[in-house]
């Protein structure tokens, strides 16, 4: 499906400062309208190296996500024990359209790219087509990723669709920044085919490895 928006801009003023020089105020720039964005926000990066909070509450909330993932008492206790030793590294590119996550632990990495899909403010084109690209996931499944901003472009979504682990479904994850943005949040969530399971979700938070000031 093809879904339409149009594009809006905001106007600048120029005013003279009290040397006689001319400065812009309101530095004019295209914005997409519509829930749905390819790119993000000013201001909005992802980029960083993050390492994994983990609280006595996470670890509870991290072994209740695996277990209605169907995960045995054993599997969760080694990954439990692991989870302190899980990183991030992440870099945005062309303004956010693509995203690079590279995922660490003590079992190995995992690297995937995220490619968003939206509306967009180079070509103020009214019209975009939905973008889905192959990954592979940590479980080594090949499935088709859709990406986009939402909330004015502040908020990364992404859904990696065609699992068949755990009963089958799809994978949706939110990320986002807060604390000035020394905290990367993830919430994942997982949605089974099957309509009498419940959605299963966890929310990770990654501290900056170097805190912005």
């Amino acid at each position: 499906p093809v879904t339409t928006s149009t594009t809006s801009t905001t106007s600048s003023t120029v005013v003279s400062t009290n040397d006689g020089s001319q400065q812009q105020q309101g530095q004019q720039r295209r914005r997409p309208l519509g829930h749905r964005w390819a790119i993000a926000a000013d201001g909005v990066d992802l980029s960083g190296d993050w390492e994994l909070i983990v609280t006595d509450d996470f670890r509870k909330e991290y072994d209740r996500y695996l277990e209605r993932l169907g995960q045995p008492k054993l599997v969760r206790s080694v990954a439990i024990g692991i989870i302190g030793q899980t990183t991030d590294q992440v870099l945005q590119m062309d303004q956010g359209r693509s995203l690079l996550i590279v995922g660490k632990n003590i079992r190995g990495t995992w690297t995937r790219t995220l490619v968003s899909s939206g509306t967009d403010t180079t070509t103020g084109a009214e019209s975009y087509k939905p973008l889905r690209v192959p990954i592979v996931t940590a479980d080594a499944e090949t499935v088709q990723a859709e990406s986009w901003w939402e909330n004015d472009g502040t908020v990364h979504v992404s859904w990696l669709r065609g699992v068949t682990k755990y009963g089958g479904g799809s994978f949706e994850s939110r990320r986002y920044l807060e604390e000035n943005g020394n905290v990367y949040v993830c919430e994942s969530t997982f949605h089974p085919n099957d309509a009498t399971k419940e959605r299963n979700t966890l929310t990770w938070k990654f501290r900056r490895q170097q805190p912005n000031k």
